[in-house]
C-alpha cells in the first residue's frame, strides 16, 4: 500500500502526480496516514452503499435504492475533492475507486433499471438494454482510467451523471414509464461510450447564480418537471458543446 504513487492516478474526477512515499514509513497515527484512510473510507462507503442499493432494489424497495445511488454520487464527489485537496492519491485508492464506480454507478444502476422496468417490459429487450449499459459503463471507466486528463471536460457522459439521472428520475413523482426508462438507459449507454464533451463539476460551478436559483425554484414548484428539465439539459450539454466547438473551428 503506497501513499502518493508516482504515476498519474485518478481519484474521483481529477488527477494528481505526487512523490512516492510508502505508508509503511509513516507513523501509525500520522496525518498523511489518517488522510489516506479517510479518503479511502469514503470510497469504501460508496462501494458498500452501491451493493446495498443493488440488494434493496431486488427486494422491491426501489425508492431506497435510488436514494442510495444519489448518496454514492455524493460520496464519490467527496473522496475526489478530499484526495486532491490533501494530495493523497495512490495506486490502491485509484483501483478501489474504479471498482466502487463500477459497482455503484453501473451494476447498481442496472439493478434499479431492471426491477423498475421488469413488470411491463419484454424480457429480451430488458436484458439487451441492461447488458449494453453494463458494457458501456465498463468501457467508459476503462477509457477514463487510461486517457490523458482534461481538467474541464469528460469525454462522454460520466457514469456518476448517468446514475444520478436514473435515480432522480425514479424519485420524480410519478416516475417515467418502463419504456421511458428503457429509452433513457439506452441513450445514456450511447453517451457514455461517445466522445462528446461533458463539463466537470468544477466547470458547472461557474454557471451564473441565476441558473442555480432557477433550478432551485423549479424544484420547489414542481420537482417532477424540474428533474425532467435538468435531465434533458444535462444530456443535451454534450451535443451542444460539440456543435459549438465544431462551428467555431469551421472557416467562415
Amino acid at each position: 500500500m503506497w501513499y502518493n504513487a508516482p504515476s498519474r492516478l485518478r481519484r474521483g474526477i481529477g488527477l494528481a502526480t505526487q512523490r512516492t512515499t510508502p505508508l509503511s514509513n509513516t507513523r501509525p497515527f500520522s496525518i498523511p496516514r489518517m488522510r489516506f484512510l479517510i479518503v479511502n473510507g469514503f470510497t469504501s462507503f460508496n462501494l458498500m452503499i452501491g451493493v446495498l442499493s443493488l440488494i434493496v432494489a431486488g427486494t422491491g424497495h426501489m425508492a431506497l435504492a435510488a436514494w442510495g445511488l444519489l448518496l454514492c454520487v455524493l460520496l464519490d464527489s467527496c473522496d475526489g475533492s478530499l484526495a486532491r485537496h490533501w494530495q493523497v492519491t495512490s495506486e490502491f485508492g485509484a483501483q478501489l475507486d474504479s471498482l466502487a464506480d463500477m459497482t455503484s454507478f453501473i451494476i447498481a444502476s442496472v439493478a434499479l433499471t431492471y426491477y423498475w422496468a421488469q413488470p411491463t417490459t419484454p424480457f429480451p429487450l430488458l436484458l439487451i438494454v441492461c447488458g449494453l449499459y453494463t458494457l458501456a459503463g465498463a468501457f467508459r471507466l476503462a477509457r477514463f482510467n487510461s486517457s490523458p486528463e482534461d481538467r474541464s471536460f469528460f469525454h462522454g457522459i460520466p457514469s456518476t451523471g448517468g446514475a444520478a439521472l436514473l435515480a432522480a428520475n425514479y424519485l420524480a413523482a410519478p416516475p417515467p414509464s418502463a419504456y421511458g426508462v428503457i429509452t433513457l438507459v439506452g441513450l445514456l449507454a450511447v453517451l457514455m461510450v461517445s466522445t462528446l464533451p461533458y463539463p466537470k463539476l468544477a466547470t458547472l460551478r461557474r454557471c451564473p447564480p441565476s441558473v442555480w436559483l432557477l433550478i432551485l425554484v423549479g424544484a420547489f414548484a414542481s420537482p417532477q418537471i424540474a428533474v425532467w428539465v435538468v435531465s434533458a439539459g444535462y444530456i443535451g450539454l454534450g451535443p451542444a458543446i460539440w456543435l459549438y466547438r465544431r462551428r467555431s473551428h469551421t472557416p467562415s
